[in-house]
């Protein structure tokens, strides 16, 4: 073999190494740059959580960098695409609460009672708007937002609630108005004027028959309607059946010891009414309201059936009662949670049961924070026995819209209304009470 032919190998071999390496670092280099495409995609699909100045954490919004002036090549200046406006409706990333907010662009006001229909998959809220005006809005499952009454203005408290069928009434205590609406909100017809305050309770014997509780400034007055709903009378005054407590709190101050109704509900063929302000308790009737005995000394404002025949009932008392279940076989009421050996308030105006979960809203009322501010949030049970702790608000200060309202909603989660803001949070399923504690161990 002569010395070209061996040169000639040599050279060949070289080039296909060359060739080799070249390949494999155009593939490491290819490989690096899929990584940090990845990488880039990944990152802007992450959302950012920063502190919201309403406690939490939100998801960061994107940064927005107007797109400098250029000229093109016929000289004539060009900008970048407009910044898209921002949707009606927006939902938070989940803070430490486990709570996602729900905003609105623009804002519509004060959310507070909710009233939710799981066929339609909507939301009505009353609504507290910027001006003071009253006000119901449907917050629809394609994530639009409408106002669909307009209560008038300066209206102070709004009642929103559902009988057995799915019939919407609404009321607004200034003018003293009571709507009512059988398709969740599109259309609404009035069926009572001149009410002094506005219903806090509504409840049904499924047959035609409806009752409202009044809570008003000092008149406790039962209303009842016969005809579904479309024409009401007042049908009791509980400071007439009670005279004894239908004195004033103190010289100078003309509100009466009873003054107001809390809740009203209708279970078994059995009608029950909490009453308050100073005296407070809750009274049932078996008769059809021709007589009445008290069942506890808590005037209840909110309820819900649970297992065993028996009736939760909510309190309304700083430092005093609990929930308590009335029980219908022995026609007795104990209390089953106590917030006071946990350091929780004792206001609750929303019970509720979904998804074979009981939920019990407490919280802080606004005027009373001064002497007493303890924990808010929501406590939860599987069989109405047993509570745990579920969602925990840190104690609130004296300017704070306190009432905590809750809703059921698709997909395992929940509504909620705290400080005027709306919110979704998720049920305990699964396993959750099988990790968890109950409260006192």
């Amino acid at each position: 073999m002569n010395k070209i032919s061996i040169r000639s190998k040599w050279l060949a071999a070289a080039i296909v190494l060359l060739a080799i390496m070249a390949v494999s670092f155009g593939l490491l280099w290819l490989a690096h740059k899929m990584e940090e495409e990845s990488k880039d995609r990944f990152e802007s699909t992450t959302p950012i959580l920063v502190p919201s100045p309403d406690g939490g954490l939100v998801e960061e919004a994107a940064l927005v960098i107007p797109t400098t002036e250029q000229v093109d090549t016929a000289g004539a200046p060009t900008y970048g695409p407009e910044v898209p406006p921002l949707p009606p409706v927006s939902i938070s990333a989940q803070n430490s609460q486990g709570l996602r907010r729900v905003g609105f662009n623009p804002p519509i006001g004060d959310i507070f009672r909710l009233d939710y229909d799981p066929i339609t998959d909507t939301l009505l809220m009353a609504v507290v708007e910027a001006n003071g005006d009253g006000s119901i809005w449907r917050l629809s499952n394609d994530e639009t937002i409408e106002r669909v009454l307009r209560g008038g203005e300066q209206t102070n408290e709004i009642f929103l609630g559902s009988d057995g069928h799915g019939t919407v009434y609404a009321g607004f205590a200034g003018p003293g108005i009571l709507y009512r609406s059988a398709d969740r909100g599109l259309t609404w017809q009035q069926v009572a004027t001149g009410i002094d305050g506005t219903f806090w309770g509504l409840t049904d014997d499924g047959n035609g028959t409806l009752w409202g509780s009044l809570h008003a400034y000092n008149s406790a007055l039962l209303y009842r309607s016969t005809d579904d709903g479309f024409t009401w009378q007042v049908w009791h005054d509980f400071q007439r059946m009670f005279p004894e407590y239908a004195i004033t709190y103190r010289e100078g101050d003309g509100r009466f010891m009873l003054r107001h109704l809390h809740d009203v509900a209708y279970v078994n063929g059995q009608l029950f009414v909490g009453v308050g302000d100073v005296a407070r308790f809750t009274v049932k009737s078996d008769d059809g309201g021709l007589t009445w005995r008290k069942i506890w000394s808590e005037g209840f404002t909110a309820h819900v059936q649970v297992p065993g025949e028996g009736l939760l009932l909510g309190p309304d008392r700083l430092q005093s009662h609990g929930l308590a279940r009335y029980d219908f076989n022995t026609n007795q009421t104990e209390e089953v949670w106590s917030p006071l050996p946990f350091g929780w308030s004792g206001f609750t105006y929303s019970l509720m049961q979904f998804d074979g979960v009981y939920y019990a809203a407490f919280h802080n009322e606004a005027n009373e924070v001064d002497s007493f501010s303890g924990r808010s949030g929501v406590v939860v049970s599987h069989d109405g026995f047993s509570w745990y702790p579920f969602m925990e608000i840190d104690p609130l200060t004296n300017w704070a819209r306190t009432d905590i309202f809750l809703a059921p909603r698709r997909d395992w989660t929940g509504w909620i209304t705290l400080n005027g803001a709306l919110y979704i949070f998720e049920s305990p399923i699964g396993r959750w009470f099988d990790v968890h504690r109950v409260f006192g161990q």
